[in-house]
């Protein structure tokens, strides 16, 4: 970057309000900064990178499609990196490895106030190359992963083995479970609880649905995009590009 120009930065967050939260913080604090682009995946992001190829990017560590640590991989030594995350212990990693820095969720604007700063006096370098940026699962990650689950079920409280669980589907301020035999319902949203579950078994396919990966009767295209049906029903669902690809191995 010459130093008489303006910097650049992507953000990529797939939570719109933290990513308009960033965005807005960023014009407070640092307004010389030129957002030019924001991306919701990480599949975006990565081609965001590749054709803008901004001074910084502002990269979620969990994303759909490809996450922060696999995008951060692919660009090298191409931009700054500063990862968005709510696990210390990924991020401090990162931090190690090359990053510049990292920031916590939710966003704190004195915490932002240092990455700026740093991000500043080393603008003038050539970004670290993190080609070998290890992806290591943080270990707040790992644990307790569910086997059963309480729901509520009309004026029933349901206790449900995790394995009878054919999806997850948002609902308003709810999350629904459908299993074979009833529906029911929990608070949980379903970024949190897709962190909960084994990922082997359960399978995120947009940004509202979640499906129990042995209830998925076919998957097909529909007007040039996918769509799974699940065994014992006849709807379709549909599967965001930015999922898709874990469906190539079916």
């Amino acid at each position: 970057m010459n130093i008489h120009d303006k910097p650049t930065a992507i953000l990529a967050e797939d939570e719109i309000l933290l990513r308009q939260e960033l965005r807005h913080a960023l014009y407070q604090l640092w307004p010389e900064l030129e957002i030019i682009a924001e991306a919701s995946d990480g599949i975006s992001a990565t081609k965001l990178l590749e054709e803008l190829r901004p001074d910084i990017a502002f990269l979620d560590i969990r994303m759909p499609g490809l996450s922060g640590i696999e995008v951060a991989r692919l660009a090298g030594k191409q931009s700054h990196i500063v990862f968005l995350t709510a696990f210390d212990d990924y991020a401090v990693k990162a931090f190690d490895q090359g990053a510049v820095d990292y920031l916590l969720k939710p966003l704190d604007l004195g915490r932002l106030a240092v990455t700026i700063k740093r991000l500043k006096s080393t603008l003038v370098r050539q970004p670290a190359d993190l080609s070998a940026l290890e992806d290591r699962k943080p270990v707040s990650q790992s644990v307790s992963q569910l086997s059963w689950i309480q729901a509520s079920s009309g004026n029933q409280l349901r206790f449900i083995n995790i394995n009878d669980v054919l999806c997850f589907r948002a609902d308003a301020k709810y999350t629904g479970v459908i299993t074979a035999k009833f529906d029911a319902h929990i608070r949980t949203p379903i970024k949190d609880l897709v962190m909960q579950l084994d990922g082997d078994k359960f399978w995120q396919i947009s940004r509202s649905a979640i499906v129990n990966v042995a209830a998925i009767d076919a998957v097909q295209r529909i007007d040039g995009g996918l769509a799974l049906r699940l065994h014992g029903s006849k709807d379709w669902m549909s599967v965001s590009q930015a999922y898709q690809h874990q469906f190539r191995q079916m």
